[in-house]
Formats: C-alpha cells, structure tokens, sequence
C-alpha cells in the first residue's frame, strides 16, 4: 500500500534564493527612495525654509511622483521627524558604541550623547530653528502632543536615564531616575538654544557651556560627588 508522504514539498535552494535576492532588492530599492525624500527634503528646509517648502518641490527634488513622497510620508512633519529619530539614533550610537566610554564619568558620556547630536544638526541649523518654533505648536506633528514625537523623546530620555543608572550608586538611581529626564529635556533644549544664537568660531562658546554646565549639573545630582 502506497504511503503519503508527510513533508511539504519545499522550493528548491536556487528558487528560494532567487527569491530572496528579489525582496531584498525591493528592500534596499524602498529605503534608497526614503532616504533620498529625506535628504532632498532637509536641503530645502535648510535652503528655502521649512514653511515655504512644499511635499511637490521635495517630490522635484528627490526626482519622483509626489505620490511616492506620500507612500513613504503622509506630511513633511513627518519627514523632518525621520531625520530628528536618525539623529537620535546617532547619538545612542556614539556613546554605546564607544568601549572608552563604558567607564568613563557620566558627564563625560552625556558630553558625548549631545556634542554628537549637535554636530549631527549642525548642517541644517536654520532648519532646526524653525523646527523649534513648530515644536511650540501643540497642533503640529512636531509638537509635544505628537504621539511619534513623544515617542522619539521618551526613547532619548530612556538612554539618559540608563546612563544616570548605571553611573550611580543603587541608594540614588530612584530618586535620579525620576528627577534626571525631565531636568535633562529642559537643559538640551536650553543647549539647543545657546547653539542657535552662537556665532563664535565652530560653535566653541556651546562647547564650553556644555562642558562646565554638565560638570556642575553632574556634581549637584550626585551630591558634590567629584
């Protein structure tokens, strides 16, 4: 008596490959166009302004229909969000991909964690102004009421907290954690500003700034610990 055979009858390995290369073309294709939207798009914010520009002069730009700017973004806001988690995700880089960094002092890795940010922002630095204005807005995407904004700021938040905590003695790290993001968003914002209306040589006042600054505010959390 015949048996039926118990196994899926499989693709052989020279179609499955095929097929794989065929999605990870499409893959890599899809994040090329999303990289150039953005790009193109951060060079008019930057040259035309971010209000007078227009998701048609992004689609010009990058060279595509602005319906592809739609399939990837439903408004510039959110392109402009892309970049800010890009920047985000740089400076996480930096720091936890740093072995110098895994012991050295907090102010040291949080130097590192907005110095990196900064130079990262530092080609688009009339966008960022204008960002800053929209991100008052609490109707805009930029703003702080943005689901996808809050998300990208309490990710940030989360990475300063986990360096606080792994920095500090476990008596504190409650009380830290608790106090320390809050504190944090309202200094890198006033960094942010000083960096804006600096026009010192290669921004060397906001280096100095960031440097005492964060050498005090680290002391003053740890209690005059040095």
């Amino acid at each position: 008596m015949a048996t039926k055979s118990n196994s899926t009858a499989k693709a052989p390995p020279r179609k499955q490959s095929a097929k794989k290369r065929r999605t990870g073309k499409r893959a890599q294709n899809k994040e090329a166009i999303r990289k150039r939207i953005v790009k193109s798009a951060l060079h008019l914010f930057q040259t035309k302004g971010f209000d007078t520009t227009t998701t048609k002069a992004i689609a010009r730009k990058a060279g595509i229909a602005e319906g592809t700017v739609f399939n990837y973004f439903r408004t510039k806001e959110d392109i402009a969000l892309s970049f800010f988690e890009e920047e985000v995700d740089h400076a996480i880089a930096a720091v936890r991909d740093n072995p110098r960094l895994r012991k050295a002092p907090l102010e040291e890795k949080l130097f590192t964690l907005v110095h990196s940010q900064l130079e990262y922002l530092a080609p688009y630095e009339r966008f960022i102004g204008a960002a800053l204005i929209h991100a008052l807005n609490p109707a805009s995407h930029l703003g702080a009421f943005s689901h996808r904004a809050q998300q990208l700021r309490h990710r940030y938040l989360a990475f300063v907290t986990e360096l606080v905590e792994e920095s500090s003695p476990k008596q504190q790290r409650d009380a830290l954690s608790w106090l320390v993001p809050e504190a944090f968003w309202i200094y890198y914002l006033g960094v942010l500003l000083f960096w804006l209306y600096d026009s010192s040589k290669d921004k060397e006042h906001t280096i100095a700034f960031l440097d005492r600054s964060l050498h005090v505010g680290v002391a003053f959390l740890t209690n005059g610990r040095r």
